[in-house]
């Protein structure tokens, strides 16, 4: 059994996906499953705890007021370099349907900012995965 401390960073994590996913306040398909599969490849595991930790994740999205308690957490426990991949991850899903809505980009430069992520790594990101796609 994972300890409580993993599932809380895997489950924060999934929520400040889904916060970015839902900044246009529609949540498609695509998105849910790209969340699944970012949230698979960056902890490496398994597809039956990916969908437990996102199925608890949207729950606990549902009753949440403020991403800053969940972006607190990956701060503490993320590496610079984790904070930076996984900015690049949530430009990932902000780009699922090819265009960059503004509340989108306000969004991601808030959790940036929270988990203290230098402006020019955050603008690096984006023109990276621009290319990416």
């Amino acid at each position: 059994m994972e300890d409580k401390e993993h599932i809380n960073i895997k489950n924060s994590a999934t929520i400040l996906l889904l916060s970015v996913a839902n900044a246009d306040y529609n949540i498609e398909k695509e998105e849910i499953k790209l969340i699944k599969e970012i949230i698979q490849d960056f902890f490496s595991i398994d597809t039956k705890e990916t969908y437990k930790i996102v199925e608890q994740a949207i729950i606990d999205f549902k009753k949440s007021t403020s991403l800053f308690e969940y972006a607190q957490i990956l701060n503490e426990h993320f590496s610079y370099q984790d904070k930076v991949d996984f900015i690049f991850c949530i430009f990932e899903l902000a780009y699922v349907d090819k265009e960059l809505h503004f509340m989108e980009q306000h969004l991601i430069k808030k959790i940036a900012d929270i988990l203290n992520v230098e402006h020019r790594d955050l603008i690096k990101t984006k023109l990276e995965i621009q290319k990416f796609l």
